[in-house]
């Protein structure tokens, strides 16, 4: 840079701070550099011209996507269904999982409430969400901080983490009629590896957490099958982001008719229009999951299953008006929940129970053939019903990817 022209900026005119420095056998660039980082000013070299200005500018490529993190599932008359409306069952409500990790759901929300409180007064910023591009304009200082912030955010969300569920239902035996006895399976577990304390936030339910690889998902079904018939329902494997919710369903959505509206027309000729209003009903469960990814690698999940059982002689229309066409149902449908956050290493496996519900078997006992004699088989056969009890019991082993 010998022989180099510097122009400053006029808004530098009157600058009168004064310092010391001392230097030996330094060049002039390292110089030049250290007194402008010490007044927090910005230079640009071209060729043999230095320009010190007192604001930096900064074009940063952000390429998040503009979405909300948040998902929903309404709860009414139609439970987990489509419903919009309150109904007068008292069951309205809706079971929100959204991404709180950041206080807001977009990742350019937090940009733009991050850029907000670290700018200064004379600084200026420009966020064009079409473009995923952030323009600063501001002193240096202010600029090397929302850049650190701005790395720090794109390295924490592309974490991302693989869920690997099984969903198994247990048909309990007689001796274990009021559920898995938790303390016995966690004995079992501690034959292969150490289990971490237990959680006991789900009341009838437990949480066992901190399993390692030597008590696998497959071991864990096999220690099930100690409390009775275990079948699994759905193995479902679905990735995560941090901060970013995943919906595991598994079941039926059930149509059913929710309104009609006759109207009557009176003109040259009368007629009748009528119109039907259909919504759905979700028999089954809804497991939401939303991961957030420690820089150490650990995990911390809040998980939110929701058990939801409907009543299927429920659906058959039911008449409300004078028409044999006014006919609505009233889906009637029981709803178990369960909620905990809990922390995990990576690798690690957590199991929640406590999902549990009675039904009702009919079976017809009888001597062959003699059974089957019109007006007279009764005679030889016997209507049985038993009660059988069954556990949901939900198994979540989670790796980092």
């Amino acid at each position: 840079m010998a022989h180099a022209l510097c122009l400053l900026d006029p808004s530098l005119k009157d600058e009168k701070r004064l310092i010391t420095l001392n230097f030996e056998k330094v060049p002039a660039s390292v110089v030049l550099k250290e007194i402008l980082n010490t007044f927090d000013l910005y230079y640009e070299i071209d060729q043999n011209v230095i320009r010190i200005k007192q604001f930096e500018e900064r074009i940063f490529k952000l390429n998040f996507l503009d979405t909300n993190v948040d998902m929903s599932f309404d709860v009414g008359g139609d439970v987990l269904g489509a419903g919009e409306t309150e109904t007068a069952s008292g069951l309205s409500g809706s079971f929100k999982l959204s991404g709180k990790g950041a206080g807001k759901g977009n990742a350019y929300d937090v940009i733009e409430d991050m850029v907000k409180r670290v700018i200064s007064k004379k600084g200026m910023y420009s966020l064009n969400r079409l473009s995923g591009s952030l323009y600063i304009k501001d002193t240096p200082a202010v600029i090397r901080s929302i850049s650190k912030l701005i790395n720090h955010l794109k390295e924490m969300l592309s974490r991302q983490i693989l869920i690997e569920a099984r969903i198994i239902e247990v048909a309990l035996s007689d001796a274990y009629k009021y559920g898995i006895d938790w303390s016995l399976l966690r004995k079992e577990a501690k034959t292969a590896t150490k289990v971490n304390e237990a959680s006991w936030a789900l009341g009838t339910g437990l949480v066992i957490s901190g399993v390692r690889k030597a008590f696998t998902i497959d071991t864990a079904i096999d220690a099930l099958r100690t409390f009775g018939d275990a079948k699994v329902v759905s193995n479902p494997s679905i990735r995560s982001k941090h901060g970013q919710p995943a919906i595991i369903s598994v079941g039926t959505s059930y149509t059913y008719k929710k309104s009609v509206k006759t109207t009557s027309i009176y003109e040259e000729t009368s007629r009748e229009t009528t119109e039907v209003e259909v919504s759905t009903v979700f028999d089954g469960l809804i497991l939401g999951v939303i991961p957030f990814i420690e820089e150490d690698g650990r995990i911390t999940l809040l998980i939110n299953p929701i058990k939801s059982d409907v009543d299927r002689a429920s659906l058959e229309p039911q008449s409300v008006g004078a028409h044999a066409d006014q006919s609505i149902s009233l889906p009637s449908v029981g709803v178990k929940e369960i909620s905990t956050t809990i922390g995990l290493s990576n690798g690690d496996m957590i199991m929640l129970g406590g999902l549990i519900d009675k039904r009702e078997i009919k079976e017809n006992k009888g001597v062959p053939f003699l059974s089957s004699i019109p007006l007279l088989g009764y005679l030889f056969r016997n209507d049985v019903k038993t009660e059988e009890t069954r556990e949901l019991v939900i198994i979540l082993g989670v790796s980092l990817v």
